[in-house]
């Protein structure tokens, strides 16, 4: 894991570029505190600090091919780098370091831009092509790893985090109300390109960039689908996906420094930390709680749970003491208002983790978003899925379609009755826990930045559904989990907050093959009415014990009393508003350190 940072000229690189890049990197430096690089020729220039994990004495970054011809910086993990190596030193080419990210290297010279199709794992990387005089850059297909550019005048420069790039190439910032108020109605942004600044844009997941002397040009290589392509049996489905969870479990174990499993007591972290166990590594565990009594503590299920499969269990203890000054501490490694208040907690957390030692995590990210384990999402599809096949059913101009609405409406009655389904879709339906919060907030809130006024009322954030076939509507409902809550909010904060704290995050369940797999299967496998996880709970049957797949599901969220002291006590510096709440508040502290008002 590190920062990186890369520009390319369509002239020549500048002494002023050359002054910079080594800054940005300073910047990061608590991503990357093992080591930093620095290189320039006459158009590129590329700067890395490095967090080292695999290759610890030979992995220095930049990386170069043979001749020296290919220059690569990469902020992420090639879990496969093992099974790629061997098979790219068997065509003949020549490795000189330990590092994962030297196969990209080496894959790029044998299949060009389709190397990415080959790598397994969380990455953003630019790779420069002294040949072709050409810049690549890439994002994993999930979108683990994030990659920010801005095209400037006389070239493109690329980096890991806003912030950093925003400070020395974006002299004036342009702010994009729509995006700055997205997340603060919706948790997460709603545009994978555009950030709340206008010249600052992302590489979306899934997405490679090429920059040359003709311009830039955006490339997607990759994209879910959820479109069912399995034709085999429910027990078929059940052995490969299990086989697919253990297979991505052993290669996300890889790593030359201590690694332990984040274990909730949940289903998910439990189901990693078991196939863990079963690859027969020593495996570490760290389980936390809060002081006093809390719904969200789950120490005693997952002590057991540890006990029992003969894990090293370490038990971590937050206080209200762990949270103070933490919100102004986190909010100077996130560049974006994603507005989840667990990322407090998270945190908090994270900083102690740190103390124990290790600087690798794994998490069940994911496990909710694949096997619908949301029972909100979960109404949520059930509802629109109701609500569209009544649509569906008029107007009547047949008997057939008569007799067939007579039947949806005598197994429906009570929904169509009181004027709703299980959950009645309205503009508050996504995100309905912070919908009245934000009209509140929204009413006469005003932005003011550099004489400009900028009034929250008249954006329309409405987020539609969208379009599907009769039947998908879950699956409607959980890309838009999958593709924003998830990979814009919450992968998101766990590489903020995890390399703050300098640990690298690792997300097994979001392997792109076990991915694929899952997304393929119909439906009807997958997901069955009130019971969220069904199918996982089934394929972990004799791995997780019954007391946790049929445990009701908790989060870990910070106190109560903690949100609102934090909010009262906030004083807004570049919003104007009557009402303020944890959402408004996390936006206006990111504008005033980004934008140099604090």
């Amino acid at each position: 894991m590190c920062g990186i940072s890369a520009i390319y000229r369509y002239t020549n690189i500048s002494a002023e570029d050359k002054r910079k890049l080594p800054l940005m990197s300073k910047e990061m430096e608590y991503r990357g505190p093992d080591d930093s690089g620095l290189w320039f020729d006459e158009q590129c220039g590329m700067a890395q600090t490095r967090l080292s994990i695999i290759g610890l004495q030979k992995g220095h970054q930049p990386l170069f091919n043979e001749d020296k011809s290919l220059v690569l910086i990469c902020n992420g993990e090639i879990y496969n780098y093992i099974e790629l190596k061997a098979e790219l030193t068997h065509k003949g080419r020549k490795f000189y370091s330990d590092s994962d990210s030297e196969t990209i290297l080496h894959l790029y010279e044998e299949y060009g831009e389709k190397c990415l199709q080959y790598l397994r794992g969380q990455f953003a990387f630019c790779l420069w092509d002294s040949k072709k005089k050409q810049l690549f850059a890439a994002r994993d297909r999930i979108g683990e790893k994030t990659l920010y550019y801005s095209e400037i005048p006389g070239g493109t420069v690329f980096c890991t985090e806003l912030k950093t790039l925003l400070k020395y190439y974006v002299s004036t910032p342009q702010i994009n109300l729509y995006q700055l108020a997205a997340p603060i109605r919706y948790t997460s942004p709603l545009s994978k390109k555009d950030t709340f600044i206008e010249q600052v844009k992302r590489i979306e997941p899934g997405q490679y960039i090429l920059v040359n002397e003709t311009g830039l040009y955006k490339h997607k290589y990759w994209k879910r689908s959820t479109k069912p392509t399995y034709t085999g049996s429910y027990e078929q489905a059940k052995s490969e996906t299990l086989r697919l969870m253990k297979e991505s479990v052993d290669i996300h174990l890889r790593s030359d420094v201590p690694i332990a499993i984040m274990l909730s007591g949940g289903i998910d972290s439990s189901a990693i930390a078991a196939l863990a166990k079963e690859t027969g590594r020593e495996v570490h565990t760290i389980t936390a709680g809060y002081k006093g009594q809390h719904d969200c503590d789950e120490r005693s299920v997952a002590k057991q749970f540890a006990k029992e499969k003969g894990f090293i269990y370490h038990e971590v203890e937050l206080g209200e003491n762990d949270f103070n000054n933490s919100f102004e501490e986190f909010t100077q490694y996130i560049d974006e208002p994603i507005t989840d208040s667990a990322a407090i907690a998270q945190w908090a957390l994270y900083k102690k983790v740190k103390s124990l030692g290790f600087k690798v995590l794994l998490g069940g990210m994911g496990g909710d978003e694949l096997f619908y384990g949301y029972p909100y999402w979960n109404k949520l599809g059930e509802s629109l899925s109701i609500t569209r096949y009544h649509q569906a059913l008029f107007p009547w101009n047949s008997v057939k379609k008569k007799k067939t609405f007579l039947k949806f409406l005598f197994k429906n009655w009570k929904y169509i009755l009181h004027a709703g389904y299980p959950m009645k879709i309205t503009d508050s339906s996504i995100g309905s826990w912070q919908y009245d919060d934000y009209v509140r907030f929204s009413k006469n809130a005003v932005l003011e930045y550099n004489s400009d006024k900028f009034e929250f009322s008249r954006l329309n954030l409405y987020k539609a559904f969208g379009n599907c076939e009769l039947g998908k509507e879950l699956d409607l409902v959980y890309e838009f989990s999958f593709d924003n809550i998830m990979t814009m909010a919450y992968l998101y904060l766990s590489d903020r907050l995890g390399m703050g704290n300098s640990l690298e995050i690792r997300s097994p369940l979001l392997d792109y093959k076990l991915v694929e797999f899952v997304s393929g299967l119909p439906t009807e496998i997958k997901y069955r009415k009130g019971q969220p996880k069904y199918f996982l709970k089934e394929i972990l049957q004799g791995i997780v014990p019954g007391y946790i797949l049929d445990a009701q599901k908790r989060g870990f969220t910070p106190p109560d009393s903690f949100i609102r002291d934090v909010v009262e006590k906030y004083k807004y510096r570049f919003i104007k508003a009557n009402h303020k709440y944890y959402n408004s508040i996390l936006a206006d502290r990111l504008l005033t350190l980004l934008l140099n008002n604090d």
